[in-house]
């Protein structure tokens, strides 16, 4: 567990700005902030330390004047106050660029969970780009372990492990930058590195590298990719978090001035064919149609989930504050300027509440900076005194003037002390009324940020819809050749298949060979509903190029005799063998292919059927 470092003064402050920006840290540093008006942080002090261990250092800034030290010793922009809280990667890059340090912030206690999870996350993924998690395993503190997924909760996966004691997985420690419940799954087993003090378990070893995952995809599976990031004319898709493929305007669009921005969100998942399997991957989007039957995503692990969905909703829009908008907030008394309008940069002067009638707080009511003099309150004037008789003579005379001086004293004050109440009573009803204010811009905020995610999900649904109906519109100048002879035509339609999948560079290595089309096979094309005769085509021309046996999704197989396991295959007397391939998976009456392999190798087209017809 890490230990909590609490900031309590002006030294404290400055050391811990020296530290931020000096080049002796090994590790992230989580800095939590105390809200105005709060003894406590809005996070869980208790829970981050736990949860980074020794991975992170964490301070605690208490509310005070040392919140000014620290603000005028860090960049603009880096500094962290208010309830709010960030945490520094190891090295300087978040001075220049300040996503790698973003803001976390929470508007009240209740979103104190939130905030945490927030930090925890950074302090780790910090944490992992700076290799503390691999430079720590030979440490006395860990060891190897296995156990069972038992649950996912809270963004980490529950491990049950062997000896019976419990584990989390983060997604750091799983696959970064991948949601766990994409990762791991209850009841797969899983084995890593245990840390023995914060309870992590680090799997990372036992995941597939992408090359032996992408292994199962061959040339002309219909698979899914996540968009990466998009320009006008290129964007970049994933694979595999590991994969990135570059896709340009003609792999999505046949229209040159389309801007690719227009047609893909950042984050969707898509469908894509394989053109061309690694070391250099290529996709196209235009390649694939409505009735294509994909590929499921890749699993990381064995026994894991698909790490994609193509059904999943659009992309949420990404949270990263670098700054908040100002929140009226009054300043309660002793507390630090940040305290005072939280997340907004402290002000050298603080500017009265009522302009129309200035108020005079007290000095503990105003916070001020180091160095400057202590505000004096101006006396409210004393009531003139009536003149009194000219004194006698004598103590008694002396007594009684000093009793009347003490009470005009008396008096003064309790016209000062009213006048104060008075003063005091409209800056309690100016806090109020701007409390209130507050509390109305936190609702328009909040219904303002919901207005944006939804607009933003429409936006991603439009991008969908125009980049699919371009993909099943046909560029206004091609047309479509038209044949009298079917058999002519369905040959035409193999031959473009085969020109459109195969790059021009591996043409000469896996040519279209000869084949012959069996006298009940165009008969059946005619028959078959359910699938488009381009798709047959397209698998037709898969069998003949020996794509179809790369592909696990296709399920090329003979066709035996009957459903024994041991049974022969069907063949003929010319000593043919037919073979059935799978057009659909997952599907009602999956179509599937028959042809016949004759001794020779030539291929002869049988029939097209559904599941169930197992004739030749």
């Amino acid at each position: 567990m890490s230990a909590i470092k609490r900031v309590t003064n002006t030294s404290e402050a400055e050391a811990l700005a020296a530290l931020l920006n000096g080049d002796s840290r090994t590790k992230p540093t989580v800095v939590v902030t105390v809200a105005s008006g709060h003894t406590e942080p809005y996070a869980d002090v208790e829970r981050i330390a736990a949860e980074i261990g020794d991975l992170a250092d964490l301070y605690l800034v208490t509310t005070g004047g040392h919140t000014w030290a620290f603000s005028n010793k860090m960049t603009p922009g880096t500094q962290v106050y208010g309830g709010a809280g960030r945490v520094y990667p190891v090295g300087l890059g978040w001075n220049i660029d300040l996503k790698q340090a973003p803001l976390r912030f929470a508007w009240s206690k209740s979103e104190g969970p939130k905030l945490t999870g927030q930090l925890i996350d950074d302090a780790l993924d910090m944490a992992a780009a700076a290799g503390l998690f691999d430079s720590a395993r030979t440490a006395s503190t860990r060891e190897r372990r296995a156990g069972t997924v038992r649950s996912i909760m809270s963004e980490r996966a529950l491990v049950a492990l062997d000896g019976g004691d419990m584990a989390s997985v983060p997604p750091q420690l799983a696959q970064a930058g991948v949601p766990i419940e994409r990762v791991l799954a209850p009841g797969m087993h899983v084995d890593g590195v245990l840390e023995k003090k914060s309870r992590w378990l680090d799997i990372r070893e036992s995941r597939p590298t992408a090359e032996e995952a992408l292994k199962t995809y061959a040339a002309g599976d219909v698979v899914p990719a996540e968009v990466r990031s998009v320009l006008a004319g290129s964007a970049d898709l994933r694979l595999h978090p590991d994969v990135t493929v570059e896709l340009f305007r003609s792999d999505v669009t046949g229209d040159p001035d389309d801007d690719l921005s227009a047609l893909l969100t950042p984050g969707e998942v898509v469908l894509a064919r394989v053109i061309a399997t690694g070391p250099k991957w290529r996709l196209s989007l235009r390649e694939v149609r409505e009735h294509d039957t994909a590929r499921e995503a890749l699993a990381l692990y064995a026994g894991g989930p698909p790490w994609l969905d193509p059904d999943a909703p659009p992309p949420a829009p990404v949270e990263h504050v670098d700054s908040e908008p100002a929140r009226a907030e009054p300043a309660p008394a002793e507390t630090a300027p940040a305290a005072a309008a939280p997340l907004v940069e402290p002000v050298a002067e603080p500017v009265p509440l009522a302009p129309a009638k200035p108020a005079i707080p007290s000095p503990a009511m105003m916070p001020r900076r180091k160095g400057e003099p202590v505000r004096a309150v101006r006396p409210a004037p004393a009531p003139s005194p009536e003149p009194s008789p000219m004194p006698e003579k004598g103590p008694a005379p002396a007594k009684k003037a000093a009793v009347q001086s003490m009470s005009l004293q008396v008096t003064a004050i309790k016209a000062e002390k009213a006048h104060l109440e008075a003063e005091l009573a409209e800056l309690r009803d100016q806090v109020s009324g701007l409390r209130n204010e507050r509390v109305q811009f936190a609702k328009d905020l909040a219904r303002a940020a919901r207005q944006v995610e939804t607009r933003d999900a429409e936006l991603a649904r439009m991008r969908s819809q125009l980049r699919r109906a371009k993909q099943r519109t046909a560029p206004p100048d091609v047309a479509l050749p038209v044949f009298a002879d079917r058999e002519r035509g369905f040959r035409h339609l193999v031959e473009a298949a085969w020109a459109r999948r195969i790059p021009v560079g591996e043409q000469p290595t896996r040519p279209l060979p000869d084949y012959a089309i069996g006298e009940r096979f165009l008969d059946s094309v005619d028959a078959l509903e359910g699938i488009a005769v381009d798709k047959i085509a397209d698998v037709v021309m898969e069998v003949l190029t020996g794509l179809a046996e790369q592909s696990t999704g296709r399920e090329l197989h003979q066709l035996r005799t009957s459903a024994g396991g041991n049974a022969a295959p069907q063949s003929r007397p010319d000593g043919a063998v037919c073979y059935r391939v799978s057009m659909q998976i997952h599907t009602p009456s999956a179509r599937r292919l028959h042809f016949w392999k004759c001794p020779d190798g030539t291929i002869e087209l049988s029939r097209v059927v559904v599941h169930d017809d197992m004739e030749p």
